[in-house]
């Protein structure tokens, strides 16, 4: 399962959130791994609290998962995404910085998932995110140096402050 398949769902069944759900617990179901459904409620019981912010820290979030968050419809208010403590990587990552949803974040905390230095040089030149003020990066296998290069992108006007180390 990836952004594709999760795109082509989205596409074949008009947005409907209950098919897709259906059609990835199915699919999620042959794997062993966690329904979606749960994985909407963790984020409807957040969200409903506050749609300006979302804290999933330590919540063993994949990058399947992570494809799921960036289309999610009732995201598109969030300015605080915290994802630190997951499991990203660079193919969630990535679906995140593509994400038409997700263009209003302002901070977005990803410390400790296992992103490398592949998946930030695409999130540099590719990020939707360009309301991007504060990005946290550390625990994750990346250098001091990628402070000053996320700061000179041409994809991150707004960004002040960058922790990687």
């Amino acid at each position: 399962m990836n952004q594709e398949f999760i795109l082509e769902l989205f596409y074949s069944l008009n947005g409907n959130l209950d098919q897709i759900n259906a059609a990835i617990d199915a699919k999620l179901y042959r794997n062993g791994s966690r329904k979606i459904t749960t994985f909407e409620l963790f984020i409807k019981s957040r969200i409903s609290r506050n749609a300006k912010a979302l804290k999933m820290a330590s919540m063993e979030i994949n990058s399947d998962e992570a494809v799921y968050l960036s289309l999610y419809p009732d995201l598109s208010e969030l300015e605080i995404l915290d994802l630190r403590k997951n499991f990203l990587g660079d193919i969630g990552l990535q679906a995140l910085a593509r994400s038409p949803i997700l263009k209003n974040v302002r901070n977005l905390d990803l410390r400790n998932n296992q992103i490398t230095r592949s998946g930030l040089e695409f999130f540099a030149k590719e990020t939707t995110m360009t309301q991007l003020e504060k990005i946290d990066l550390r625990s994750n296998k990346l250098g001091k140096r990628w402070e000053e290069k996320l700061k000179e992108s041409d994809r991150l006007p707004h960004l002040k402050e960058v922790k990687t180390v």
